[in-house]
């Protein structure tokens, strides 16, 4: 059986950055696939680095800066194991908005041979990251959105 873990990253404290925390707790009120795991990783990275043997694919959720994006967009990235680990500096990778590091989370699985087959991020660009609790009412409205794509990387 395939095995998916879903893992939901990000502060919880900083408004839009919990949309990780909120997706995996959204989840745990969902019929999921039989082999589908949800977690809630926070803002522990080598944690989570940690969990990951076993899984053919990992699908994280988070908040995501990318230059250009207004908030409220969606994004779907996939991070090729090769790729980072040629990269001259993790940093080419950087897409988290807190101390949970995709890509040194993926870099330390590497090392530690336990990398997932395939590796997926989604998320939404965030309109504001600032101390504080709730989402910004245009990540709140991707919500469902974000919702969807998850369950599409389950099926």
């Amino acid at each position: 059986m395939t095995r998916i873990l879903v893992c939901g990253v990000g502060n919880k404290l900083k408004k839009d950055d919990g949309l990780g925390p909120l997706i995996a707790e959204e989840l745990d009120n969902v019929e999921l696939p039989p082999g589908v795991d949800v977690a809630d990783f926070g803002i522990s990275g080598f944690k989570c680095a940690l969990k990951l043997e076993g899984y053919h694919k990992v699908v994280f959720v988070d908040a995501i800066s990318l230059p250009g994006s207004e908030p409220g967009r969606l994004h779907r990235l996939k991070i090729n194991k090769e790729a980072l680990m040629r990269s001259p500096r993790l940093s080419d990778f950087s897409v988290s908005m807190h101390e949970t590091d995709l890509e040194r989370i993926m870099a330390t699985a590497a090392v530690l041979n336990i990398y997932p087959e395939e590796v997926v991020i989604i998320g939404c660009e965030p309109a504001d990251t600032a101390v504080g609790l709730g989402l910004s009412p245009s990540v709140e409205a991707a919500v469902p959105q974000v919702l969807q794509m998850v369950m599409q990387e389950l099926s």
